[in-house]
């Protein structure tokens, strides 16, 4: 016996010892506390510094609050203190209070009986103000060297008749609590009735006491340490001796420190804040993600809100937390880890649509691309093939059909995915459109398909053509339409054309007689216009010959006509046929004039020249082999 309790008496002294220098301190901090500018029985202490549900310095975390009664009317006052986390390493101590009264305005001081508790009920038999303060010590056994605390003076002012409240303004300390701490956070709720000096009796009540419990009396309001979380509201209620009442409430938030989930949309970014107000700025906050089973630290800026980088499907389903840390004025430190908020991620359904197309002459691709047919005959064979491809999984894309144009009167087989596809024609223009129906995107993301014709057409003639895909939804409401890159038909008859331009040499004059002259084709271009549609192109000469000389009818001009190649040769040209290009077997017949440097000049001999306008015909032949 002996043994254990000179072990509670060394636990207690050095409790005592330990605590003493921070409750000086808090005195010195609060000699200008008093609210009511009446000086008390001791200077009142500061108030405590905490955070989380612990305290590093001690000191009354509810003072008491000046009240007004009416004579023969109790009114309660009442504190409640919090001890330092160091001066609260003796288990068995307790407070015990003291309570003042000043009957002259804070010249003199007389203790109350006490019963060591807290309230103080007082039941005033005149009309006057009393003042009154009330001290603790925290000690077992013996109060040597334990430090006093004292509150704030508070008035009671007793009036000789009730004054009844109209109306009620309630607040609170704070607006979030903590439900993941050991010990519970605490805050107060304050109500101002009007006019301010309403003798009713105040009265509180909570919305859930499963969220946070209220103190009737106090206004203490003590959140949950099970984790639930929620918005708890406080109503206090002020009743008039009549009976009638004014009420008025402060919804508080309870929580781990952040938002339970967060939902953003696919691309945009979240952003997590530590809820609550600090005393003390943090030290450090690290910040956590954790997905798929893996922690990892993803800031420690010690900032108390975290925003990620543009979200993505990947980042669906993580969660977030925050350990912050406080450096207490006595160097210690204290962790809060807050609860895990989950980040959904709403995923962007816009449909990302790629359309791929080409085309080919099955029956013969020669000299084509896949973007361009040069040389379609009547009776060949043409193909577009191609794929639609959704590339978001999330898509709201469900239901599609594609659009096509074609030459007018052709029989397309189409197919999708491989198996011959329903379509309908209609007519546009010179050429028709043909529309598939029932291409299913809710489950196939890619499809393929083919569009098979034979050509009709024997004139020479280009069209264009692409593929269009008309997207809806689940509930058939259109999305949008996406194209293909066109593709360029080009119909030909399979045949070798050409025209031969006019050409002129402008006037002749006795300054340019017996001079060359070359001559400019009509419109300045080529002197021969030359298409080539055949297919099979087989070796080609292009002869040329004046088929008759200038004349203007009755005269006949003595002048000569060579053909210039454009290479430094010139030839005299008479009535019969000369070669003036070759054309290789595979290669086409191009034009011949200025585009490859080739030309006609004439020169006019001098004697005879009679002015007028002159003509001559020129024949141009092609000799094909065989």
């Amino acid at each position: 016996m002996m043994g254990k309790w000179w072990l509670r008496v060394l636990v207690g002294l050095l409790a005592l010892v330990v605590v003493m220098v921070g409750g000086q301190g808090n005195q010195q901090l609060g000699d200008a506390q008093a609210a009511t500018g009446i000086p008390g029985k001791g200077s009142p202490s500061g108030t405590p510094i905490g955070i989380f549900g612990f305290y590093f310095t001690t000191g009354f975390s509810l003072q008491p609050e000046n009240r007004y009664t009416s004579v023969n009317r109790s009114v309660m006052l009442t504190t409640t203190t919090a001890h330092s986390i160091l001066g609260s390493v003796d288990p068995f101590a307790i407070d015990h209070f003291q309570w003042y009264q000043s009957t002259n305005d804070g010249k003199t001081w007389q203790s109350l009986n006490s019963d060591q508790k807290a309230d103080l009920t007082i039941t005033p038999t005149q009309a006057g103000t009393v003042y009154y303060q009330q001290s603790f010590q925290y000690y077992y056994l013996s109060s040597f060297l334990a430090p006093i605390y004292y509150s704030r003076v508070a008035a009671v002012t007793t009036f000789p008749q009730p004054i009844p409240a109209t109306g009620l303004k309630v607040t609170s300390d704070q607006s979030y609590l903590y439900n993941n701490q050991r010990n519970a956070m605490v805050t107060y709720v304050h109500g101002t009735p009007t006019p301010a000096t309403a003798t009713g009796k105040l009265t509180w009540t909570s919305s859930d006491d499963q969220l946070a419990t209220v103190n009737e009396a106090t206004g203490e309001v003590k959140a949950n340490t099970s984790g639930q979380s929620g918005t708890v509201v406080i109503t206090g209620t002020m009743t008039n001796d009549d009976g009638s009442t004014e009420t008025d409430q402060a919804a508080i938030e309870v929580g781990g420190g952040l938002v339970v989930e967060q939902q953003v949309a696919e691309g945009q970014t979240a952003t997590f804040s530590v809820q609550g107000s600090f005393a003390e700025a943090p030290s450090t906050v690290v910040w956590h993600r954790i997905m798929g089973g893996k922690d990892s630290v993803v800031t420690s800026e010690n900032k108390l809100s975290y925003t990620t980088l543009a979200t993505s499907m990947a980042d669906d389903q993580a969660q977030y937390y925050a350990v912050v840390t406080i450096k207490a004025p006595d160097g210690s430190m204290q962790n809060m880890t807050t609860n895990r908020s989950k980040l959904t991620v709403i995923p962007d359904t816009t449909p990302k649509v790629t359309i791929t197309n080409q085309v080919a002459d099955v029956t013969d691709n020669t000299g084509n691309t896949t973007s361009e047919l040069t040389n379609i005959l009547s009776g060949d064979t043409c193909k577009v093939t191609g794929s639609f491809s959704d590339d978001n999984p999330y898509s709201k894309l469900t239901d599609g059909e594609f659009l096509i144009t074609l030459p007018t009167g052709v029989q397309p087989d189409i197919t999708v995915d491989g198996q011959e596809a329903h379509f309908g024609k209609y007519p546009s223009g010179d050429n028709m459109k043909v529309l598939v129906t029932g291409v299913d995107f809710s489950k196939t993301k890619t499809h393929t398909f083919s569009v098979t014709f034979t050509s009709n057409q024997t004139d020479n003639r280009t069209m264009k053509t692409w593929v269009d895909l008309s997207g809806e939804d689940a509930q058939h409401n259109k999305i949008n339409t996406y194209s293909g890159a066109p593709l360029t038909l080009k119909f030909t008859d399979g045949k070798l054309h050409a025209v031969a331009n006019d050409v002129n040499f402008g006037e002749i004059t006795t300054t340019n007689l017996g001079q060359e002259i070359p001559g400019i084709a009509t419109g300045d271009g080529d002197l021969l216009d030359v298409t080539d549609n055949r297919r099979h192109k087989t070796a080609t000469t292009i002869d040329l010959r004046q088929e008759t000389p200038f004349s203007n009818g009755q005269t006949t001009l003595t002048a000569g006509l060579s053909y210039d190649d454009g290479l430094g040769l010139s030839s005299l040209l008479t009535n019969a046929d000369q070669t003036v290009a070759s054309v290789a077997s595979g290669m086409p017949v191009p034009s011949i004039g200025k585009s490859h440097g080739e030309n006609l000049k004439v020169k006019v001999a001098t004697p005879d020249f009679l002015p007028g306008k002159y003509t001559s015909q020129l024949d141009w032949t092609f000799v094909t082999a065989p």
